[in-house]
């Protein structure tokens, strides 16, 4: 088995003879030797593997053997061939240390990090200046470009622009692993495809896992000669032959993969595209990474402003920074359950057009939830006109019956100066009846496998519902008898007697806050 080696801008190359491979200055040659000494179509390697034969194919300079112009010879180790401009030597096929033909070429990325350390003098055993500084001169485009742009698509879209600019490759695909470690194909681009036009997508599982899973930058002159790939069933079926494929790497962690190829040539690249690649695939791997965080970011901001319209800010940062954080999704805890209502809303919109009766309504809810918001409180839903709150989760509060009191009071001073408002506007008054009650309930998500609310559930809510309904009259706070149990000693309450709910088999005790001997809210809560 021979190998053809020649140098084209200064880049050595070695690619595998076999009978059928073709040598000119056309892309659709095997060889492409770029220069206009040499035909479109110059020659052809015949015969066997182990007798080649190298024949002309009507080429307008001629191919020379060793000096000699020949039409058809046959060719051995140590012969020289002469195409145009192009000394082509033939060697023995060469073998790496595992036995590999070196038709493949694998570059270990620390060998990487260490030949291009910018900390490091340059070694010059294996990279000549020249190539340095053109990994270099490209790195700074690179950085330049790809880490100015924020969204994961355009990074990728970025990438494959800067791989195609900076090398002949004919295909290129990028793949990212995804949380279970599998492959998944995010970007693909062709250079010559028709409109319309599907391209193969000739990724290798082994080529894929090698790659990842040595960490190693794969280049092969000829995946089909290699033994290393015998297995391969899609590179036999996709003609898998000029490859490259290298690691998309952040912070040892192999992320994804960038592989480019080109399918219909042998030897169309070199190992300094390689090295151009793999350091290209760095700073791509830094910049998915950066799109990717931003990703995250962009989801956690949607979800706290969701949350946002559910819980006060201090809740919601405790519950995404705290132990709590993680805990299972429904549990038990002890809460007070609030309960406002807007009385006569029905009769008060009979006459509104619906555009007044939503801004209405949305002047209420932005007090309420303010009110509750203040003090740490849960805005469970809005029920009509009519607004349910819980203290006390997700996070414990112990003081969650002092917190749901005050933040009732809070919103009964919010009315009185809205009303105000509305006295000067010439509008009638809004009135509203509020009711507390604690005890333990169950919270957390609740609902179908398709629809799920955080919510309450417990007598403790329908006796609190029940208060507000039945018991609380137009501007009254009432407070069942647990609640009254826990504040008595912060605010004045009046017993409003036992109460018969319905569904309950013994009476409620009900108390009121006397409102009439507060004259400003005292104290705070933590």
């Amino acid at each position: 088995m021979f190998d053809l080696v020649y140098e084209d801008g200064g880049i050595s190359h070695r690619v595998p003879l076999r009978p059928g491979l073709s040598l000119g200055r056309a892309s659709d040659n095997d060889v492409v030797l770029r220069d206009f000494s040499v035909s479109r179509h110059h020659a052809r390697i015949e015969g066997e593997d182990e007798s080649p034969r190298i024949t002309d194919l009507g080429s307008t300079n001629g191919v020379k053997l060793n000096g000699e112009f020949v039409t058809s010879a046959a060719i051995r180790p140590g012969d020289v061939l002469t195409i145009g401009s192009f000394e082509l030597n033939v060697e023995e096929r060469g073998v790496t240390a595992e036995g590999l033909s070196s038709a493949t070429y694998l570059r270990p990325l620390a060998e990487f990090k260490k030949e291009y350390d910018l900390e490091a003098p340059p070694s010059g055993a294996v990279r000549g200046l020249g190539e340095r500084e053109r990994v270099f001169e490209v790195l700074a485009q690179v950085a330049k470009v790809l880490l100015q742009v924020e969204e994961l698509h355009p990074v990728l879209e970025k990438v494959m622009d800067l791989v195609f600019a900076h090398l002949k490759v004919d295909r290129g695909f990028i793949v990212l692993y995804d949380d279970e470690g599998e492959p998944k194909l995010e970007l693909w681009r062709a250079r010559k495809l028709e409109d319309g036009d599907e391209p193969e997508v000739p990724l290798s599982r082994t080529i894929l896992d090698m790659v990842s899973g040595k960490k190693v930058a794969l280049l092969t002159h000829d995946a089909q000669t290699d033994g290393r790939f015998e297995a391969g069933r899609s590179i036999r079926i996709h003609q898998i032959r000029s490859a490259m494929c290298v690691p998309l790497w952040h912070l040892e962690e192999v992320i994804g993969v960038i592989y480019v190829d080109s399918p219909l040539h042998v030897g169309s690249f070199s190992t300094a595209d390689l090295d151009l690649l793999t350091a290209l695939a760095n700073y791509a791997a830094i910049a998915i990474e950066q799109a990717r965080l931003r990703e995250r970011i962009k989801s956690e901001e949607l979800v706290r402003q969701r949350l946002e319209r559910y819980h006060s800010p201090a809740v919601i940062e405790a519950v995404l920074t705290g132990p709590e954080h993680g805990t299972p999704p429904v549990m038990s805890r002890e809460t007070s359950i609030l309960f406002a209502d807007i009385v006569g809303f029905t009769s008060r919109c009979e006459t509104l057009p619906p555009e007044e009766v939503s801004a209405f309504l949305n002047e209420f809810f932005s007090r309420a939830a303010d009110a509750i918001f203040k003090y740490g409180g849960t805005l469970d839903k809005f029920i009509g006109d009519a607004v349910m709150a819980f203290f006390g989760a997700p996070l414990p509060q112990p003081d969650h019956a002092e917190r749901a009191v005050r933040a009732a009071i809070t919103l009964s001073r919010a009315l009185e100066s809205w009303n105000r408002e509305r006295s000067l506007e010439g509008l009638e008054p809004v009135e509203v009846r509020t009711a507390i009650h604690s005890g333990p309930v169950v919270v957390g998500d609740i609902g179908s496998a398709t629809r799920v609310d955080y919510t309450v559930l417990g007598n403790t809510v329908n006796v609190a519902a029940r208060l507000e309904e039945f018991v609380a009259k137009p501007g009254l706070i009432v407070l069942g008898e647990t609640t009254q149990a826990a504040v008595a000693h912060i605010f004045p309450t009046e017993h409003l007697g036992n109460v018969q709910l319905k569904g309950l088999t013994r009476k409620i005790a009900a108390y009121r806050v006397k409102l009439e001997e507060i004259s400003h809210i005292q104290g705070s809560v933590a």
